[in-house]
This record gives structure tokens, C-alpha cells and sequence, in this order.
């Protein structure tokens, strides 16, 4: 959209509706949590706002445009038909939010992966109706990941449509959550990471991007830590599906990821991981994003600006590139 507003892109920043915190609090019983959502807390106001007051801090903190998405876990811990009414009403509310600050705002449609067929229309209407520029997945579903085919029809849309998919943490899914959820104060820097990074893997190693093979995924905290072990990951994957005797992908594991990801920083504005995402994967392959409100804006924008980057580095990664992956 030629009126975007020109300047810092940030892509990775929450939203909630009051109707989504309300029915997180219900199924909650009214105990905040890290598996409950944010429910309450010192969030909850900017979380809601997605008006005035928040164009209002994007100009203080120098950010021109967010990429606005409803935080985890979104409508995936609702019952189905819940969970699509909700998407509905969110994608509205968010829609209505950007008709108001057209340059300012995008969005990522919710769509239940749990209705993945009725999801996948809501996707379509979300993009062509809307204007929406994307979909936000928060992990797992009921403990289950996109490499089960049950939510690809969401999958096919998005790929149909050209959009990208946000996967997004939130607190691991059942499988691995025993050891990762022991450790307080070790939840958000590492167990969503671990549960977000396995999430995409599992999605790898099942095939999905031989079956969509045009889908397009964005991880954020700069890969969840995978760009940094692909060397050893793709040299241990032979050797293992050797010794297994399993039929190996048709390329290798980092293939995939370079071709199908991209990055974003949201809170890992730090200068040695951003040079090394930028030299595996290439400075086209990185964006910008605070992770507002839970991060504070004006600390990762200020971060961002003390990164050790060149002047075409700098505008790639803090605006071209996003505009470019969501077709602003």
C-alpha cells in the first residue's frame, strides 16, 4: 500500500479484544498464568489499545508502522465454533483499527487451526475482504503441530493467497513441556523458543514445504534459535537418517529454512546474534520488531539503532523487508 508511512517497521506486536481476554479468563477460572494468556497484568492496557494512545507511543518511540497481532495464544485454546466467532470478531475490530490509521497499522488475520477448513475461509475473507496482510499461528493446538495434516487446509490458503504464516510461541506443548516449564525464570527466554524452533522443524522434517512448496513462514526472536545451529543440523541429519535408515528429505534441512523463513528480532535486538542471522541467512532475510507491549518499544528501537549494521542493512532490515513479506 503506496501510503504506508515511511520509517521503522515493527512486526511482531500484540493486541487483545476485550471479547478474547474474557473467554481466555473464563476456561482460566481467572488465574493468570504462563499457559492462561495475558488476562490481566501490566500489559493489558496497551495490549487493548490499538488507537489513538498506541500511534501516540509509536511516535515518541520512532516506530512508523506495527504489524499488529493478537497475542498468545490467540483463539487456539478455544472450542472450535468459539474459536472462529472470535477470529471473525477480532479480524473486524483489527480491520477497523487499520481503516483508522492506514498508515500506521497491518494486521495478521486470526484463524483457527482447530476448524482448519472453516479457518481457512475466514483466512480468505481476512486477505481480500479486509486487507489483512498475513495469518498469526501461536504454535501448538492442542498440542499438536502444522506438520499434522489436519490443519492443512489453513495452510493451502495461506499459500493460495500468497500471505505469510507468523508462528508464534507460546508455553510448550505437552510432549516437551515437563523438563522446559521446570526452570522459573527461564520460560520465555528459552521454552518458547524451544517449543516454537520444534514446531518448524517438525514441520520440515513431515514435508510440508515439498507439499506447499510457496508457503512463506516468519519466526521471530531471529529464528528461534535455529539459524544458529543449521551448520550442525544439516551435518548430522545424513548421518542420522544413515544410521535410522529412513528416507531423507529431497534437500537438506537448511535449504528449507532459507527458502521458506524469515526472521524477525522482536526483543533479540543484540548485536551478536543479528550479525550472525544476517551472515547465515542475509540481510534480506531479517526484519525489525520490538514484541511491543512486552518488550519496551523505545528500548528495542534504541537497541536497534546502536546495532552494528550498514546504512542498506539498516533500511532492509527496518523497513524494506517487511514491506516486502507483507505487502504493505
Amino acid at each position: 500500500m503506496a501510503d504506508r508511512k515511511p520509517g521503522l517497521v515493527s512486526v511482531e506486536e500484540g493486541f487483545m479484544i476485550p471479547e478474547v481476554v474474557a473467554e481466555l479468563s473464563r476456561i482460566a477460572g481467572g488465574v493468570p498464568s504462563m499457559k492462561s494468556g495475558p488476562i490481566a497484568g501490566p500489559f493489558m492496557d496497551d495490549l487493548l489499545d490499538i488507537g489513538k494512545g498506541r500511534v501516540a507511543r509509536m511516535d515518541a518511540d520512532g516506530v512508523a508502522v506495527q504489524i499488529l497481532a493478537l497475542a498468545a495464544p490467540g483463539v487456539q485454546k478455544f472450542d472450535p465454533d468459539t474459536a472462529l466467532a472470535l477470529s471473525r470478531l477480532t479480524n473486524d475490530r483489527l480491520a477497523e483499527a487499520i481503516a483508522a490509521h492506514p498508515a500506521r497499522f497491518g494486521g495478521l488475520a486470526a484463524a483457527p487451526p482447530q476448524a482448519a477448513r472453516e479457518g481457512a475461509k475466514e483466512l480468505d475473507r481476512a486477505i481480500t475482504t479486509l486487507g489483512l496482510n498475513g495469518l498469526i499461528v501461536n504454535s501448538h493446538t492442542n498440542d499438536l503441530y502444522l506438520d499434522d495434516p489436519s490443519f492443512w487446509p489453513l495452510l493451502e490458503a495461506a499459500e493460495a493467497l500468497d500471505v505469510p504464516v507468523y508462528l508464534h510461541p507460546r508455553e510448550p506443548a505437552a510432549g516437551i513441556e515437563g523438563g522446559l516449564m521446570a526452570m522459573t525464570g527461564f520460560t520465555v527466554g528459552w521454552a518458547y523458543a524451544v517449543e516454537t524452533g520444534t514446531h518448524l522443524l517438525r514441520m520440515i522434517a513431515a514435508g510440508v514445504f515439498d507439499r506447499f512448496p510457496r508457503l512463506r513462514i516468519v519466526l521471530g526472536h531471529l529464528g528461534e534459535m535455529i539459524p544458529f545451529m543449521l551448520d550442525r543440523i544439516d551435518n548430522r541429519y545424513p548421518f542420522e537418517m544413515g544410521v535410522t535408515g529412513a528416507k531423507p528429505l529431497p534437500r537438506k534441512p537448511s535449504d528449507y529454512f532459507r527458502d521458506h523463513v524469515t526472521v524477525a528480532t522482536s526483543g533479540m535486538n543484540f548485536n551478536a546474534p543479528m550479525r550472525a542471522a544476517i551472515e547465515v541467512l542475509g540481510a534480506d532475510k531479517v526484519m525489525f520488531a520490538a514484541d511491543y507491549p512486552m518488550e519496551r518499544q523505545d528500548e528495542e528501537v534504541a537497541k536497534f539503532a546502536a546495532l552494528d549494521l550498514t546504512p542498506d542493512e539498516r533500511k532492509r532490515i527496518g523497513e524494506d523487508n517487511a514491506r516486502r513479506v507483507f505487502g504493505l
